[in-house]
């Protein structure tokens, strides 16, 4: 049953992942163009860079928490078990969007901070 545990934890976590990538993505370029709009391909390129990153580290993260999965015997337990991590990927998800606004805030301040 660890066999089919990992089918469906790989296609739910993908599927999220890319769903958030892509929503925080179009959502996030009026965001960032809102911070930099004087320089739209900076935006862009920020936004680009922060959707690569996050994919590349939310995908690796769920490969990466494959070598701990528990033995599952039953339904309930593969239902629990695939819960369980995928609550830990949307945390995850959760707390590298709260840096990524922060950080961009923060690069933003000092931007304008030099360019005054």
């Amino acid at each position: 049953m660890i066999t089919e545990t990992y089918l469906i934890y790989l296609i739910l976590a993908s599927l999220i992942i890319v769903y958030v990538g892509n929503e925080c993505y179009k959502n996030g370029r009026i965001y960032i163009t809102n911070y930099f709009p004087n320089d739209e391909k900076f935006a862009n390129g920020i936004n680009n860079v922060l959707r690569t990153a996050y994919y590349f580290m939310n995908l690796g993260l769920v490969v990466w928490t494959l070598k701990s999965l528990r033995n599952i015997n039953t339904y309930q337990e593969l239902i629990l078990e695939i819960a369980n991590r995928l609550s830990f990927i949307l945390f995850i998800i959760a707390f590298l969007h709260a840096i990524n606004l922060v950080t961009i805030y923060k690069s933003h301040s000092l931007f304008k901070h030099k360019k005054s």
